[in-house]
């Protein structure tokens, strides 16, 4: 008769367990979101896109968003500028229409202005009225319109869409 070993549920690989911090990478311990809220920092409001070939972090002091009288406007600085996105109309979930958006480059001082921005928003809080989802755009500066920025991979989380 042949047996074989099995490990017992009280056995442990003696591998020794990893404490849960506030920079794990997972949402644990109570937190709100991953690495914040709950035992860890507040959680704050985040703003990313890729700028032609750059990648924008807005940093989150600068980050700026309501919604009032059916108009949302969020806007977001970093070292290579500032982004603005303004939507006209009912906050759903979803893509909307009729969305403009500017960004300005820090170098240069020039703005570059977008009529048909794409804004969806994925998720919607309405009880701690905070929305995320993603934006992109093509832009031209109207002074030179040879001369245009590419916004794509737009993402934001934690945006408040407090009604004020």
């Amino acid at each position: 008769m042949l047996s074989a070993c099995q490990k017992q549920e009280a056995e442990t690989d003696n591998e020794p367990q990893v404490a849960a911090t506030c920079d794990d990478g997972i949402m644990n311990q109570g937190e709100t979101d991953i690495d914040c809220g709950g035992p860890c920092p507040l959680c704050q409001a985040t703003m990313t896109a890729m700028v032609d070939a750059d990648t924008f972090k807005a940093v989150f002091n600068t980050i700026t968003s309501k919604y009032s009288n059916g108009a949302f406007f969020m806007s977001g600085s970093s070292d290579l500028g500032s982004l603005t996105i303004i939507y006209s109309g009912p906050l759903n979930i979803g893509a909307v229409s009729n969305a403009q958006a500017t960004y300005v480059k820090s170098s240069t001082s020039v703005t570059y202005i977008a009529s048909n921005a794409n804004l969806t928003f994925n998720a919607i809080n309405f009880t701690d009225s905070i929305a995320e989802g993603t934006f992109s755009f093509n832009a031209i500066n109207f002074n030179s319109p040879t001369d245009t920025v590419k916004v794509t991979n737009g993402f934001f989380k934690r945006i408040s869409v407090k009604n004020n």
